[in-house]
């Protein structure tokens, strides 16, 4: 702006090439000068590239005619409004002031009915010093995080957001992530009141608003007994979690058995995520960091899956019939009558019987075991069991 010197206006304006940001325009908006140029460039780019929102022009002169007519409402006639219309809006017939107000608040509304296109949120947790920081930088491909081998590098919770263009010739949107990386969690007998202890509960809040978890665990320490805290508190969120073992390159002595043994290792010693996959990743090389992406959106399916009551039914009298509901010394048996899914997010499953106390967490295991195994698409998410009570003959 303020280059209305014919002179010196377009030499002024070249000393912001080195910004390093495109051509720049020199105008002036006192006067005009270079205004029409620019509205032209604007034009073309629009008109080339389609950036253009769709329906967007359309509100806007929708707009245009309603703001048209709320300033001639007083008026003989509105804009588009022959005499007779006008003659009988003067009786309250046709289009009244009120509707005329109305239509100006609706025209209004509809720039706000634009649905932004959804981010997935992904939060990055785990302990201290177990590289957190790292792959999210070999995620993006850049230092977005300050990485130091000293433990507690990262104070707060640093959100970093990327696109994911869509697959060659496909035609959907790209997919939008939200990276949360935390702040590593100690043990909580550790944590001492001031900046650690806020920057706790900011990592705690992080999983609470993310749709996926990734709890990174260390590859050459093993399985911690904060790591099994943790891996409860994303069950007990009813987060998506996919558990990324890293530093798997520091591994010495691997073989061809190395890979199984270690996800059985993983599996039995964190059964609170018995259910999530496992990948095993290396942020130093960028050992298998790309297959990440494939696992978050398979999580993200898992965690708004819907089975229909139908077949819900069938597997869990398939599985009633192979273990009976326990039962009481008296004789009592507890006795199961149907369920449902009444959401997601993660997957609720409604189970209705006869008396709720006499199903054991065994039982529930098992129940939760038998529907992964015949049903697909639950290998990310936690499902929860409620367990009601309704006589048989309501039933």
């Amino acid at each position: 702006n303020k280059c209305e010197s014919e002179k010196t206006g377009a030499v002024s304006a070249a000393e912001f090439w080195s910004l390093g940001l495109g051509e720049p325009f020199p105008v002036s908006a006192f006067h005009g000068v270079g205004t029409a140029e620019l509205l032209e460039q604007m034009f073309e780019s629009i008109d080339k590239k389609g950036t253009a929102i769709e329906g967007f022009g359309t509100k806007a002169k929708k707009l245009a005619e309603v703001k048209e007519r709320m300033k001639s409402r007083t008026k003989k006639n509105l804009p588009g409004e022959t005499d007779d219309e006008a003659f009988m809006r003067k009786y309250g017939v046709g289009k009244t002031e009120e509707s005329v107000v109305q239509e100006y608040e609706n025209a209004l509304a509809a720039f706000d009915e634009e649905e932004a296109q959804e981010e997935i949120a992904v939060a990055i947790i785990g302990r201290p010093n177990v590289g957190k920081s790292s792959l999210l930088n070999a995620l993006f491909g850049s230092t977005r995080a300050i990485v130091s081998d000293m433990a507690g590098t990262t104070r707060d919770s640093i959100d970093a957001v990327m696109e994911r263009p869509p697959p060659d010739g496909s035609d959907e949107l790209p997919t939008i992530y939200r990276f949360i990386d935390t702040a590593g969690i100690r043990r909580k007998s550790k944590i001492v009141f001031g900046p650690e202890f806020f920057m706790i509960n900011r990592a705690l809040r992080a999983i609470r608003r993310a749709d996926v978890v990734l709890l990174i665990l260390d590859a050459t320490a093993g399985v911690t007994e904060q790591d099994r805290i943790l891996a409860q508190k994303v069950a007990d969120d009813g987060r998506s979690c996919v558990l990324v073992v890293n530093k798997w390159d520091a591994v010495a002595n691997k073989d061809s058995n190395t890979f199984d043994k270690s996800v059985k290792y993983f599996r039995g010693e964190l059964p609170q995520v018995r259910w999530a996959p496992i990948i095993f990743t290396s942020a130093a090389t960028g050992q298998r960091v790309g297959k990440i992406y494939g696992a978050v959106d398979d999580a993200i399916n898992a965690h708004r899956k819907r089975i229909s009551t139908a077949v819900l039914n069938e597997v869990l009298r398939d599985a009633t019939l192979w273990q009976p509901p326990p039962s009481k010394r008296n004789g009592s048996q507890a006795k199961i009558y149907y369920c449902n899914q009444v959401s997601t997010r993660p997957p609720t499953i409604v189970v209705f019987c006869n008396n709720p106390t006499m199903i054991n967490d065994g039982y529930r295991r098992y129940l939760d075991r038998k529907f992964r195994e015949s049903l697909e698409g639950f290998e990310a998410t936690p499902i929860r069991w409620i367990f009601r009570g309704r006589r048989a003959r309501d039933v």
